[in-house]
């Protein structure tokens, strides 16, 4: 039975693992292009990436909860309920993406020159991120249906979706970026069109699967006026969504600070760091796929009133987190020479990634193993803990150490790297308490 489970978990987990590594090997290989116009090129559009994940907090958030309440409706084999939650909030992310990615394409440099310092780096940052909001509603969607799509298992369907949008990123970028092929010399305008038309490509391939799929999930009556959710379900969204809304707000400014923090530094410190958080990005793409089975095989034992069967998923999903953490660390420490040598050629960039790597492997641990009890204690329909714990741990004790390492302590690019070890231990030892805590208060 044990094995069963297991095999049950690798299933959905596996292709969610590549599901999020093909954006972080993406992410990788758009860094990487865009370093062949130098070290400002990275930090400027390093630096839009906290406001950007800002704005996209509110769809991730509205994603996690139609993941939530599709998972448990798949348990009750309710489609019905499935397809009027799902409605509900893709109709609400329409509308939001539209009307605050208008208003953040004209606010784009205000909020560009709240966020990045570096007067070199302003005006590539500003570019980029007003074409980003321009078309942000082509990732909003595909977020909101990829997440439904897992809360019923069918994570190899946005594997596909992403390799989708990978595809066409770098295609458009090699065109771009440079210049090939008689395509203008873009710059860094060209990476943001790349990406815009790499999410367009991802909600193309997301929307045919649910309307040529198996008939659980349907889109039928989203244009209809008379198709509406119930009261209960409105307010079921209302909690459940503001409590991950506000975690995932509170999340994103506490980075956003310690971002703004960072770019007090000098760019060529900041060019090593940011090339050193991809890596802790392929270690999120690990703990937030095996998270996509934690919540959509938990969401389902209990909305099927299986408590024990939740206690194995969960067991299963942090041995498998375990596992993958000790061999991503051993991976980071040993090919960091490697690694670092694709971004720079300076010795001395390179010995200070080996030392980053070194940190990355510990945090590494802290971060899967914390990403799995999260998961576990949103499948189960507690959303209030993760919220207040991410509101402590990133929103007032990443910033306040950050500070505290960089502005009393003159540690500086090492003293950002000790707040994050800081945070994440934290953040770590009270995910795992309240998961315990929520699950010794179930049944059996």
């Amino acid at each position: 039975m044990l094995k069963k489970k297991a095999g049950e978990v690798l299933r959905i987990a596996a292709p969610a693992v590549l599901e999020s590594l093909v954006s972080v090997v993406i992410a990788s290989i758009d860094t990487k292009m865009i370093s062949s116009l130098g070290k400002g090129a990275i930090s400027a559009v390093s630096f839009t990436t906290q406001p950007k994940l800002i704005f996209f907090s509110i769809f991730f958030a509205l994603g996690t909860t139609v993941s939530m309440f599709v998972s448990q409706a798949y348990g009750k084999k309710d489609k019905e309920e499935a397809n009027a939650y799902l409605i509900t909030v893709l109709r609400l992310a329409v509308a939001i993406s539209l009307g605050l990615g208008a208003a953040l394409f004209f606010l784009a440099r205000p909020v560009m020159v709240l966020c990045n310092r570096q007067s070199d780096t302003l005006e590539m940052s500003v570019t980029f991120f007003r074409i980003l909001m321009a078309f942000s509603l082509f990732q909003a969607v595909s977020v909101i249906l990829n997440a439904a799509l897992r809360g019923i298992g069918r994570t190899g369907v946005t594997l596909v979706s992403n390799i989708a949008m990978g595809a066409v990123d770098i295609v458009v970028n090699y065109l771009l970026i440079e210049g090939h092929a008689g395509f203008p010399r873009l710059e860094v305008a060209g990476d943001a069109i790349a990406t815009v038309m790499g999410s367009a490509a991802a909600c193309a391939v997301s929307l045919a699967a649910i309307l040529q799929g198996d008939g659980f999930l349907s889109l039928r009556g989203f244009f209809s006026c008379r198709r509406s959710a119930a009261e209960d379900m409105r307010r079921n969204i209302r909690v459940k969504a503001g409590n991950v809304i506000a975690e995932n707000l509170f999340t994103r400014v506490g980075f956003l600070l310690s971002s703004i923090i960072l770019s007090g530094l000098d760019s060529s410190e900041t060019a090593v760091y940011h090339v050193g958080m991809i890596l802790l990005n392929y270690s999120f793409a690990f703990g937030d796929g095996i998270q996509s089975a934690v919540v959509a095989l938990t969401g389902r034992s209990m909305g099927a009133a299986r408590y024990d069967e939740l206690r194995a998923y969960l067991r299963i999903c942090e041995v498998i987190g375990m596992v993958c953490s000790l061999c991503l660390s051993v991976l980071y420490v040993a090919g960091s020479g490697w690694f670092f040598s694709q971004f720079f050629t300076q010795a001395q960039d390179i010995r200070t990634g080996f030392a980053t790597s070194c940190i990355a492997a510990v945090l590494t641990f802290l971060q899967i193993i914390r990403i799995v009890h999260i998961g576990g204690m949103r499948g189960m329909g507690e959303v209030q803990d993760p919220r207040r714990i991410a509101t402590l741990c990133v929103f007032i004790l990443n910033p306040a150490c950050s500070v505290l390492f960089t502005a009393v302590f003159p540690f500086g690019i090492w003293g950002i790297w000790a707040a994050s070890v800081v945070t994440q231990a934290v953040w770590f030892i009270m995910g795992t308490v309240k998961c315990r805590k929520h699950l010794a208060g179930m049944g059996t």
